[in-house]
């Protein structure tokens, strides 16, 4: 089983601009935790990365759902790593950071 995480680098640029979301159009509180569920979600990509399905039925992603937020992050799993690939909101183009390896 993977242990080591890496994450493709958009993947910090897609976290900031959402907590710069929430920061702006609800509150410091909010934002903050997203960022917390974004951590705990990582975390437990990390501990059980099988546990989540694939997204759109394929099998070059899995996707976690960040509990209480309408977002996915979507990974990849190779034998020696996962790589956090995409952090996006559940309603955007069902093939958007699909690209990034």
């Amino acid at each position: 089983m993977s242990s080591i995480l890496s994450f493709h680098p958009l993947v910090q640029k897609d976290l900031n601009e959402i907590i710069a979301h929430y920061e702006s159009e609800a509150t410091m509180e909010i934002a903050a935790r997203f960022e917390t569920e974004f951590r705990t979600a990582v975390a437990s990509i990390k501990a059980q990365p099988r546990h989540f399905p694939y997204y759109l039925n394929q099998r070059h992603f899995r996707r976690c759902t960040i509990r209480h937020f309408p977002h996915l992050i979507l990974y990849r799993e190779t034998s020696e790593t996962i790589r956090i690939t995409v952090l996006k909101h559940v309603k955007r183009a069902p093939d958007y950071g699909l690209r990034r390896i």
